[in-house]
Parts: structure tokens; sequence; C-alpha cells
């Protein structure tokens, strides 16, 4: 019996501390922030005179990239950006921004990883990787 429980508590403990380092790896999402994005190396250009803005409150997101406003709850854990649902105003505006709306509502909701390095974030899916600076 002593072994069983001394084999519980060692597989408590551990279990603990792959979620703490888990954690830790990932440090914490900086919610409440706005965003502009800078750079978007080998992924979608930007319509010329246009920018990705984010904005983080609480679980929320909104987004604007010219033309339309995207809205949703977001999840940031995991070290990703998790959106089950990205809702939109409806506004008319010239094809190359709505095909830009289409463009960054696809990537929101492609689980894209985020991470942070000196003032700027970075959402990255795999094939395509935004930066972003703090304003």
């Amino acid at each position: 019996m002593a072994d069983a429980r001394r084999a519980l508590i060692a597989l408590a403990f551990g279990a603990s501390a792959v979620a703490s380092a888990c954690a830790d790896s990932y440090g914490e999402f900086p919610a409440d922030k706005t965003y502009s994005s800078i750079d978007a190396p080998d992924s979608y250009t930007p319509v010329a005179g246009t920018t990705v803005r984010l904005e983080f409150v609480d679980d929320r997101i909104s987004a604007e990239a010219g033309c339309n406003r995207l809205f949703g709850t977001v999840d940031t854990s995991q070290g990703r950006i998790t959106i089950d649902s990205l809702g939109s105003t409806r506004m008319a505006c010239p094809e190359a921004l709505m095909e830009q709306d289409r463009w960054l509502s696809a990537f929101l909701t492609s689980t894209p990883e985020w991470s942070r390095d000196d003032g700027t974030m970075t959402l990255d899916n795999g094939s395509e990787r935004i930066v972003f600076e703090e304003f």
C-alpha cells in the first residue's frame, strides 16, 4: 500500500511539473493589447495602404484589414490562437479588400501559433506568417 501511495504521489508531482513547464514555455499572452502588422514575409501581400490590426480584450479578438471588422471569442492557450467562430460586419468594399478580409478570416481560424519577442508578436500557421507590433 505504501508503494502504491508513493507511486501515486510521484505521478501527481510529475504531471504537475510537466503542466508548469508547458505553461512557462508559452508565457502569458499579452491580452488587452492592440497590434498592427509590420511584416508578412512569404505570406499574403496586403493591399497597398492597408495593414492588419488585431485587438485582444479578455477572451475576445477583433481584427481589421481595410474593410470589415472580424470578431469572435479566442483561446490563446497552448501557444496557439484558437477561434471557434469568427463573425464579421457586412460592409461592401472594393473586391481587393473583400478578398483580403476572406484571407484574414481564413488565416486567423487556421489556429496559428503565436510568439513574442522584444515588443513584437508573430502569428505563424506553418505556411504563412505575420509579424505585429504593439501600439
